[in-house]
């Protein structure tokens, strides 16, 4: 992924025209030993629902938000991809999902208790001058999640 993205950093930087474009987040990867485990980890901890899976077994499963399975597969959240990992790789320290919690200390109890472990315990800080609440996880597969706990009333970050 790190290759992936310093290749295409250089390809941009090197371009006589550089087009900017209206850019989303479309989706998270993260590893895992097993795909349909780590994705029910996933369903139980943050509500995520599956959409879609691809291979027979199931090598990868694409999850969204939504009420229901049928609401999800609709909507337009972001896409989060739950991919078994080849064998012998490990998780990447880096490669992580970011989770904007409206209560982190509830967010972090639900993760404990479908499997997570505490890395990092809720602490107080700050981008910019929006103050915000942040935890760091680890899934069941080891990979890491960062939960983040803004302002009432913000629904992204103000950067300055």
């Amino acid at each position: 992924m790190r290759r992936a993205i310093a290749a295409i950093v250089v390809v941009g930087l090197t371009a006589a025209t550089w087009v900017h474009a209206d850019v989303t987040v479309m989706a998270v990867r993260l590893g895992a030993k097993d795909a349909a485990a780590l994705a029910k980890f996933y369903e139980t901890a943050f509500g995520l629902k599956e959409i879609d899976r691809v291979g027979q077994p199931a090598r990868e499963i694409i999850m969204r938000y939504g009420a229901t399975v049928a609401a999800a597969k609709t909507g337009t959240s972001p896409e989060f991809l739950v991919q078994t990992r080849e064998p012998g790789a490990t998780a990447d320290s880096v490669t992580h999902a970011i989770f904007h919690v409206s209560d982190i200390a509830a967010a972090v109890a639900a993760a404990k208790a479908a499997g997570a472990t505490v890395k990092a315990d809720v602490k107080a800080n700050k981008i910019g001058q929006m103050p915000i609440k942040e935890a760091t996880l680890v899934d069941p597969d080891g990979n890491l999640l960062e939960l983040m706990e803004l302002p009432k009333g913000a629904d992204h970050i103000q950067h300055p």
